[in-house]
């Protein structure tokens, strides 16, 4: 049997397995011209002019596995789980051992890969503890509370409140999003963008567990100022990548293939409330030392997706008063964001999972409030719910309205500036990382910084025949790249470049002053 907590893990079962899970790695792609030539066959603009502004070159991690690929691998006497095109790797699942010879012949195949890292388990007694089910009627005060303790309102009085920013949400279902009143004028905005369940393979998410829906209100709710999430005005991907009945290492996958899709349509930040250690088949299992940001699938494709350009924002778990205690993947991930959670008064919660990871990374990176958390369930109701899983959206969130205010700002600026504003700072804590940041601060940091900042404008911009910098700060560089990051021309101690020997196309523009400012720009020649 299996428990479903706000973060997904489960008792030990004795049952005899007859199929065992495989990775099929594949050789290096060998249709990559063909996609980089042609950018939006594989990305949307979205995520392209993502990254230009960060200045993320698009590589092979980028480019589909062939179709063909796939078919071949299908026609041969295995079930087919998924593919990532990230990792560049097929999940199959297989009963006859003699077709892990069959795969290793394929000629595209580099190796095949099994997923059983214990095959003669043990298990002593594991503790489970359902906190996700200790929900009481709301009772003290709509969403006040964990918005006043990031000192969030200041940027909402200022009128950032998330307006164009995507965050993706990887979750487990989200029953009532699409009828409910919290979410209404998401709905009416029509600022639900995207939407899939890769465990059942449609775009139905208005279904299964109701924690995505309860994970979303933190971010999205907003009723008439009743109840306002963190990021009301954002717009959002929802993605089912969890089942919540068996616990698998398909989730991993499904888990993978979400965030390949969200960084394809876009997504500005990524938020999972999801974490994985143990599995009902404890072959599979995983131990800490595991946690080290590079061993298991999902944080391989946690680090791919904060590479591509994404604020990726990790549930820190809910073992810190159980027999496992740590810290879970993919928050072990470095370049992940993980939270964990606080309580009113800005003491630990029991149960928010300890750092560091395996190789002493500090984790958590900074928590938010997680103990008796208001949201809304999918018949509509407020009620209140505790877990690091609710820590995590409003953190999100969070960042999303910052960002909201500042979307060129680069994503370590971001990670440092809210770590350096939290309450325990310098001073690290294994549960609360840096502790509860705080927004106000972080926003007339910025504010006070962008009064000194170099003012400029470029014109034309589309262009047929050059760009022209104006700015009163002095240009002594421009770098023309194209979009595989190849240097294409360089200006020395001029404010204007001709461009009228490219092709017709989107292109980026670093411009170096003399005061040490760069700035990166999208060029448009038509």
């Amino acid at each position: 049997m299996k428990y479903f907590l706000p973060f997904l893990f489960t008792l030990c079962t004795t049952t005899a397995w007859s199929q065992d899970l495989y990775l099929v790695n594949l050789k290096p792609k060998t249709n990559t011209s063909v996609f980089f030539n042609n950018p939006l066959s594989m990305l949307s603009q979205k995520a392209l002019d993502r990254r230009i502004n960060r200045d993320i070159l698009l590589d092979e991690k980028d480019v589909p596995i062939l179709p063909t690929q796939i078919q071949e691998i299908k026609n041969l006497n295995l079930d087919y789980v998924g593919a990532s095109k990230w990792l560049n790797t097929i999940m199959v699942e297989i009963s006859d051992e003699t077709v892990v010879n069959q795969l290793q012949n394929l000629p595209f195949v580099d190796n095949v890969e099994s997923l059983v890292r214990n095959t003669n388990p043990k298990r002593e007694n594991p503790i489970v503890t359902n906190k996700f089910n200790r929900i009481q009627e709301f009772d003290y005060g709509y969403s006040t509370e964990f918005i006043n303790q990031l000192n969030l309102k200041p940027l909402h009085d200022a009128g950032f409140t998330g307006q164009n920013i995507l965050i993706g949400v990887i979750d487990a279902g989200f029953p009532g999003v699409n009828t409910v009143a919290t979410f209404k004028k998401l709905r009416d905005e029509s600022r639900i963008i995207d939407t899939y369940n890769f465990v059942n393979n449609h775009s139905n998410v208005y279904q299964k567990d109701s924690h995505g829906t309860m994970v979303l209100a933190n971010m999205a709710g907003n009723v008439d100022g009743t109840y306002v999430g963190s990021a009301p005005d954002a717009n959002y991907a929802l993605y089912i990548s969890e089942d919540a009945n068996p616990e698998t290492p398909k989730e991993l996958l499904y888990w993978i293939q979400a965030a390949e899709r969200a960084d394809s349509v876009g997504v500005d930040i990524i938020n999972t409330s999801l974490g994985y250690t143990t599995f009902d088949d404890s072959r599979y299992d995983f131990t800490y030392e595991n946690m080290n940001g590079e061993t298991t699938l999902i944080s391989k494709g946690a680090k791919i997706a904060a590479s591509r350009g994404i604020f990726v924002v990790n549930a820190m778990g809910n073992d810190g008063d159980n027999s496992w205690h740590y810290i879970s993947a993919p928050a072990d991930v470095p370049e992940v964001f993980s939270i964990g959670a606080n309580d009113s008064y800005n003491y630990p919660a029991s149960f928010t999972s300890y750092g560091p990871n395996a190789v002493g990374i500090y984790k958590p990176n900074v928590s938010a409030m997680g103990v008796y958390v208001p949201t809304v369930s999918p018949n509509g109701n407020y009620v209140s719910v505790n877990g690091t899983s609710f820590a995590s959206p409003i953190m999100a969130g969070s960042i999303a309205t910052l960002m909201s205010a500042y979307p060129t700002k680069s994503i370590n600026e971001l990670k440092n500036l809210i770590e350096n504003s939290a309450h325990l700072y310098p001073v690290y804590s294994n549960q609360l990382g840096y502790g509860i940041p705080n927004f106000e601060t972080i926003f007339n940091t910025l504010n006070t910084r962008d009064l000194s900042s170099v003012s400029y404008e470029i014109f034309p911009n589309p262009t047929k025949s050059y760009v022209r910098i104006n700015s009163k700060g002095e240009v002594y560089k421009l770098e023309l790249f194209n979009m595989e990051g190849k240097i294409l021309k360089v200006v020395n101690n001029n404010n204007e470049i001709n461009i009228q020997e490219f092709p017709k196309g989107i292109y980026m523009l670093n411009i170096y002053f003399r005061n040490g400012e760069t700035k990166s720009n999208k060029i448009i020649i038509q």
